[in-house]
């Protein structure tokens, strides 16, 4: 079966990246472990063209440090593609946040498992874009 916006799922993969936005946002970072799959892969391309590859752990990491002591009260998202099938799910975003070390406009396409009874994040493929300033 195809993924589609129209799946059922779809709107439960879109939540659970909405409470990983706010908990991160607000500096709630065990939220990481329990959204990221065992299994992720990140892959974060920088303007430059530098492509920089993380794991789970080291992902979380980077994470935990770029955002410092950040806390961002209204983070800023725009969803363009929200769809899912009976067990996988993808979204892709544009976000505004510092979790590059920089405050910067992002592109994101991320991928999600449904098991052990909650959806996770399988891979997450990360293009900066340029200044946050512009939109």
């Amino acid at each position: 079966m195809a993924m589609t916006e129209n799946h059922a799922n779809a709107a439960a993969v879109k939540s659970t990246l909405d409470g990983l936005i706010h908990g991160v946002s607000g500096h709630s970072f065990d939220v990481l472990d329990n959204l990221y799959h065992r299994d992720m892969q990140t892959y974060l391309l920088l303007n430059d063209g530098t492509l920089m590859r993380n794991d789970k752990p080291g992902f979380m990491e980077m994470i935990k440090h770029n955002m410092g002591a950040l806390k961002d009260d209204n983070p800023w998202v725009q969803y363009h593609l929200v769809e899912a099938d009976d067990t996988h799910g993808h979204i892709v975003v544009s976000r505004k946040n510092n979790a590059t070390g920089r405050y910067q406009l992002i592109s994101l396409s991320i991928d999600f498992v449904l098991e052990d009874g909650r959806w996770q994040i399988t891979r997450e493929i990360i293009m900066t874009r340029n200044d946050a300033t512009v939109a």
